[in-house]
């Protein structure tokens, strides 16, 4: 017997130009059936009255890191820390608690690694830690990413660990002025020493990781996210726990060796919940490590321009976008600095035909400082800015200190790059920031920092306009526009429920509340 929903009495914004609004909408078995502004399907097994309230097509985030996010859920949480003192406390606890649970399981003491994320200096006036830090965690292995996660603060015991002897290409070892590393590791210096060093979660822990960070995007409105996955990630987690899958995973692949092999990718079975669409790779770092490769120098550091990263550093990128173009999969950059962007824009220009295919669809992930002169090349060369509102709300709080007042103009271009004809799709970066669209809504149309002060504000977006940054063109920034992003017929029913009108909120004061989400016509969170 047919599964089929009637849903009544809602003020629905569908994102479809050609009906923008209806009150009432039927599914079948998980599709769209119908749309109208009168209930149909009085037969209907299931019905769900609204209550007035507002319905969008189910909100998608362009760019995370699910599994990541999944497993940062069990780790120390330092977000909130605003001074050395507070860090060292919140350590301090983890580390008891850790002792105890060792204890009680028969572990020697102080094996098991400590892992934190979420750390900023700008929290506590700038100043970076070191592994002096970390002492309150004995000579238990540490380490503790800030909440970029370009750059971690690791102790001796995981120094030991690593081959410190010199910077690895696009990374650099932090050193004090004796030469002896600090704890700080930059970009490639994190990724390829620290990382490989960490004891891995076993396949069950991480098929729960994953659950569990599917459960809690499902309670932030979440029907659909892209998420940056390395292979052997997918094949411990997602492929396992593929059957009960809820959100919808469009995977782009951060496996970067070079030449690529893309036998994974081609030969991967693609179906309505999980698909690979792309390959990553990183051009630079972040602002808030000044790892952002910029075209100047830093106003606060005159010496120091940024880095480039992997085959930006290699001169393998010009390739590397043909390639995966070539191959039909979306190439997607990292690249926050002007001089990042501008690389990945000359990238995806060099490589030409390929990327000219509208399948292909290439994105600069980020692009939160542009050169006035590179904002008409994201629509003339078809490149998706796939941009996260709440990296703006933190980065914000100190651009003019980095950037300088003239550099500034080209700080979180949206209004910029919609006026030229790009293409903007939001996301969040999660577990870098909060997934929480609402947030990332407030933080496109008010302008806001995380501590409430405006910056910006001439490239604010209307609701309008943010909203479709998180339905139909994060639909198509994720290849799937065809099925997903809007309220049509022959849709698959994608749903987020508001508790009041996103159109006549107060975002400043008071922003709406996800009341319901709603995956293939099932509902999945709702708040009573």
């Amino acid at each position: 017997m047919a599964d089929e929903l009637a849903i009544t009495n809602a003020r629905i914004w569908t994102a479809d130009p050609a009906r923008p609004w209806a009150r009432c909408l039927t599914v079948r078995d998980g599709v769209i059936t119908s749309i109208d502004d009168e209930p149909r399907a009085e037969s209907a097994r299931r019905r769900l009255d609204a209550r007035g309230r507002a319905m969008t097509p189910g909100l998608i985030d362009t760019h995370v890191h699910l599994l990541m996010a999944g497993e940062s859920l069990g780790q120390l949480d330092l977000s909130g820390v605003r001074s050395r003192r507070q860090f060292e406390q919140a350590l301090a606890r983890r580390h008891a608690a850790m002792l105890e649970s060792e204890q009680a399981d028969g572990v020697p003491h102080g094996t098991r690694w400590l892992r934190a994320h979420g750390w900023s200096q700008e929290n506590w006036g700038g100043a970076l830690p070191d592994k002096s830090w970390l002492a309150a965690a004995g000579d238990r292995p540490v380490v503790a990413y800030r909440m970029d996660s370009h750059v971690c603060l690791v102790n001796s015991a995981v120094l030991s660990r690593c081959d410190v002897s010199r910077d690895p290409e696009g990374g650099r070892i932090q050193r004090d002025a004796r030469g002896e590393p600090t704890g700080l590791m930059l970009e490639a210096a994190a990724w390829q020493l620290v990382n490989p060093v960490i004891p891995p979660l076993s396949a069950t822990e991480k098929q729960a990781a994953l659950l569990a960070a599917m459960h809690h995007a499902h309670a932030l409105g979440l029907t659909t996210v892209g998420s940056m996955e390395y292979q052997r990630e997918i094949e411990a987690a997602y492929l396992p726990q593929r059957d009960h899958l809820t959100l919808r995973v469009r995977l782009t692949l951060l496996d970067r060796d070079w030449p690529l092999d893309f036998t994974f990718g081609e030969s991967f079975a693609h179906d309505d919940r999980l698909a690979v669409i792309g390959y990553k790779s990183f051009v630079d770092g972040t602002l808030g490590s000044r790892t952002a490769r910029m075209l100047e120098a830093y106003d606060d550091a005159p010496d120091h321009r940024g880095l480039w990263c992997e085959l930006a550093a290699s001169g393998d990128l010009d390739a590397w976008v043909r390639e995966v173009a070539r191959r039909r999969f979306q190439p997607s950059m990292h690249a926050i600095g002007d001089a990042a962007a501008r690389r990945a824009l000359d990238a995806v220009e060099a490589a030409g035909a390929p990327t000219a295919t509208a399948a292909v669809r290439p994105r600069i992930e980020h692009a939160q400082t542009l050169h006035v002169h590179d904002v008409p090349r994201f629509a003339r060369l078809g490149v998706i800015a796939s941009m996260q509102p709440l990296h703006k709300a933190d980065d914000g709080r100190y651009a003019r200190r980095r950037l300088g007042e003239a550099r500034m103009v080209g700080f979180f271009a949206f209004r910029q790059l919609r006026r030229a004809g790009a293409r903007l799709a939001f996301g969040s970066d999660w577990p870098i920031v909060t997934c929480d669209p609402v947030a990332g809504i407030r933080a496109a149309v008010t302008g806001l920092t995380l501590d409430e002060t405006p910056v910006r504000t001439e490239e604010n977006l209307t609701i309008d306009e943010a909203l479709r940054a998180y339905t139909i063109d994060a639909a198509a920034a994720l290849r799937f526009e065809d099925r997903i992003g809007s309220i049509e017929v022959n849709k698959l029913a994608d749903l987020t429920m508001f508790d009041h009108d996103p159109f006549t909120a107060d975002w400043m004061k008071q922003p709406p509340r996800v009341a319901m989400t709603v995956v293939g016509g099932r509902v999945l969170h709702e708040v009573a």
